[in-house]
């Protein structure tokens, strides 16, 4: 266990990590009239964009929970949170549906490191007796993501359009890692 000073760093870190990551993640959603518009998409193919994120999310989060026993929860967390902030960021330049797709699976893999190797974080960084306060601060991080997302990202799109909007939000996640 570390002492509650950096057990508290930690818990603010990781909640700020799945805050991002629900920003990102619920940015599509945001964008999605404007993206169908541009890039002519049907309404099927804005479907499976939808769900193209899991793909890749569901599919590697056991192998992301055994990657962060075996190296470590913080280098694979940072490692997520960089693949899923890159492909955030060039979501901001594609240009087609297959591109999308591809970086919405991208998206999928790197933010499916966010809950393993957070729950890893909490269990060694936190004394058992604070865990469901450590839990609890991590929870509002992720449920608040998707409500600031959509506020900010709502209304940057109205301003700027989408691509911006995705490479200011990929950019900006990549802050986490300083």
């Amino acid at each position: 266990m570390t002492d509650s000073r950096s057990s508290t760093r930690l818990v603010l870190l990781v909640t700020a990590a799945v805050f991002i990551n629900y920003i990102d993640r619920g940015n599509l959603a945001t964008a999605a009239p404007l993206i169908q518009d541009e890039l002519h998409l049907s309404a099927s193919q804005l479907g499976v964009l939808f769900s193209a994120f899991y793909y890749g999310y569901v599919v590697c989060m056991p192998f992301m929970g055994w990657l962060a026993e075996r190296y470590g929860a913080k280098i694979v967390l940072g490692v997520g949170l960089a693949v899923w902030s890159v492909a955030t960021l060039a979501t901001g330049f594609a240009q087609g549906f297959m591109a999308l797709l591809l970086l919405r699976i991208l998206l999928g893999i790197g933010e499916s490191a966010a809950f393993p190797c957070a729950s890893k974080v909490l269990a060694n960084a936190v004394d058992v007796s604070r865990l469901g306060v450590a839990n609890g601060v991590l929870s509002f991080g992720y449920l608040l993501g998707p409500a600031i997302g959509t506020l900010i990202g709502g209304y940057l799109m109205s301003l700027y359009g989408w691509r911006p909007v995705f490479i200011l939000f990929g950019a900006a996640s990549l802050l986490w890692l300083v």
